[in-house]
């Protein structure tokens, strides 16, 4: 009895389509519940200290990054981590503007979870501010992902349309 095409195609087309709707959530890492300063926040002058704190424990290596408006870098020594808290000293850059705090830090999970949250200081001198740079896009920041997962796709395809090919020959 010859199959017709059609059979394995919707076949396929059906089991993608439940693999897709079934997926669970991805399990939960850690996230942001509160920064000092606060996200967005305008201060009248520069913070000595900047903490992040997550809603669970988050482990060494942390790094949290703190960059001027003039694109100087001010940490002072290596961040602490304390439980769920990171907390990094920071040097006076002297300048008026969006401060940015970049972070990284290892969650329960053993996944990394990384950020960036900007706070303005009133007082100082003003910087040059520089153009952001271009955003990549989710296709070109997972573009490996989503070839193997095409991949997965035209190899799953074969496998299952083999029967079929080799009764046609």
């Amino acid at each position: 009895m010859k199959m017709s095409i059609r059979f394995p195609v919707a076949f396929v087309a059906a089991l993608c389509i439940v693999l897709v709707s079934t997926a669970g959530p991805a399990s939960a890492h850690a996230s942001l519940v509160s920064s000092d300063p606060e996200e967005g926040a305008s201060l009248d002058s520069e913070p000595s200290t900047v903490s992040i704190t997550f809603n669970e424990d988050v482990s060494t290596p942390a790094q949290l990054q703190v960059t001027a408006p003039d694109g100087q870098e001010l940490a002072d020594g290596e961040p602490t981590v304390d439980g769920a808290s990171v907390s990094q000293t920071l040097q006076s850059s002297g300048y008026a503007g969006t401060y940015t705090i970049a972070y990284r830090v290892v969650s329960a999970d053993g996944h990394p979870v990384t950020g960036e949250l900007t706070y303005d200081v009133k007082s100082g001198k003003q910087a040059e501010q520089s153009a952001p740079d271009d955003e990549e896009s989710f296709a070109q920041r997972h573009r490996t992902h989503l070839l193997m997962g095409a991949g997965a796709v035209v190899v799953a395809v074969v496998l299952l349309a083999w029967p079929w090919i080799r009764r046609r020959v």
